[in-house]
């Protein structure tokens, strides 16, 4: 085999060390016909004297009291909002705008390989980050932080950390003229791995709700270098190319080479 023979080779199997691409690692909320979601749990605690606290291990989904517009849409059986009960409102909560309530949004990903994790969120009314890792206390309802993936200033952009996920103009991150296409789009990198994923909201009580659409995104792996083991035939093709390429060097120094 000469070297043009081994070059053509080795590009074959160039080509065909392809990257795969995954889709939809992070389960769409309200994925599902029932009432509630068995993908996502969600934990919620007060922030102020006289608020209530819980833990649903099936997030409900929101049906009612969260209209549209401004929110995205829901698309019954595929894509919708999730909270603590159907109206994503807590009994005797005041819709006054503040930071009341904290919610922490769970579910688990696994990464076969490196990836780049995208996807869009929609929320009312502030996004506090986005975490792998940490705990939710199932009496208390209060998340215990685990590593931080997605900033409020790296998701909306330095001054807009207090804008709602929504399609309004005045609070919301996007303008009414961006109806219906009201989510935020978000991106971090991991290694391969399982992995509980928490995205934390704070909100008044009213409307506290929770969307994450991957419909049309695709999770790339990251780049970088790729191993490949090649087949038996291959191992072969490349020791019969190696043993030929050693004949003709030797025969050249010897001054014998035709």
């Amino acid at each position: 085999m000469n070297r043009k023979v081994m070059g053509a080779a080795l590009a074959a199997i160039a080509a065909g060390a392809t990257l795969p691409a995954y889709a939809g690692v992070i389960t769409d909320t309200g994925l599902t016909l029932g009432s509630t979601d068995p993908a996502w749990s969600v934990g919620w605690s007060g922030l102020v004297t006289g608020t209530s606290s819980g833990f649903d291990a099936n997030a409900v989904l929101v049906t009612s009291g969260v209209p549209s517009p401004p929110w995205q849409p829901n698309v019954p059986g595929v894509n919708n909002w999730i909270g603590v009960d159907s109206t994503a409102t807590i009994a005797g909560a005041s819709g006054d705008g503040t930071h009341r309530y904290q919610y922490a949004f769970t579910t688990t990903i696994d990464l076969a390989t490196a990836t780049n994790v995208t996807g869009a969120v929609g929320y009312d009314n502030f996004f506090m980050g986005a975490f792998i890792g940490g705990t939710v206390n199932q009496t208390t309802g209060v998340y215990t932080q685990g590593t931080e993936v997605v900033t409020p200033t790296s998701l909306l952009g330095a001054g807009n950390e207090n804008k709602a996920g929504f399609c309004r103009d005045g609070d919301g991150f996007l303008g009414s003229s961006q109806f219906p296409n009201c989510t935020v789009n978000f991106a971090f990198n991991l290694p391969a791995g399982q992995y509980s994923l928490t995205f934390l909201i704070e909100g008044d009580g009213v409307t506290d709700a929770f969307f994450l659409n991957q419909q049309g995104v695709t999770l790339v792996p990251q780049p970088g270098p790729i191993t490949t083991v090649p087949e038996p035939a291959t191992l072969a093709l490349f020791a019969t190319g190696f043993l030929a390429l050693g004949l003709s060097r030797r025969r050249r120094a010897l001054g014998t080479d035709a």
